[in-house]
């Protein structure tokens, strides 16, 4: 994007993504009314089986507050991302607001930036997310072991 250009965002587009990545909250977590917490596993390239815990920070009468996390073993090369996600029940949208460390994300930056964001950075972290919880439906597996009678 040259510098004299302005970024307009695709407000239609990323309302959309919101409400697709609300949609696929509730597949992948039919209980969030009674549940606080969820794990399982995600396949990766290698044999390694990676953890994804999905947590409640907060809860008020029309969002639900989650912090999406995953582990691996292999920390040291593999990136472990962090989302923190809010649920919204009377707009039936997920709006990522923070990823990793930076606690707040804008809608909107202008280019360049002191920590180079990029214009569209909060659109681009709503797609990942909406990639990363399809993965998780497509992929994931349960950690539970079922009990024998």
């Amino acid at each position: 994007m040259k510098r004299s250009e302005k970024y307009v965002p695709d407000l239609k587009g990323f309302i959309s993504s919101c409400e697709t990545n609300y949609l696929r909250f509730l597949r992948l977590m039919p209980t969030i009314d009674e549940q606080s917490r969820w794990s399982f596993g995600v396949e990766t390239a290698s044999e390694e089986l990676s953890r994804v815990s999905i947590f409640v920070i907060e809860r008020s009468k029309y969002t639900v507050t989650l912090r999406l996390a995953q582990e691996s073993e292999l920390v040291d090369w593999m990136p472990q991302p962090t989302i923190t996600v809010r649920l919204y029940h009377d707009a039936h949208v997920a709006e990522v607001l923070s990823f990793q460390k930076n606690r707040y994300v804008r809608q909107r930056y202008e280019y360049p930036n002191q920590r180079m964001y990029m214009p569209d950075e909060k659109a681009q972290l709503n797609t990942f997310l909406g990639e990363w919880l399809q993965h998780c439906k497509n992929v994931g597996i349960s950690m539970e072991v079922p009990l024998l009678e």
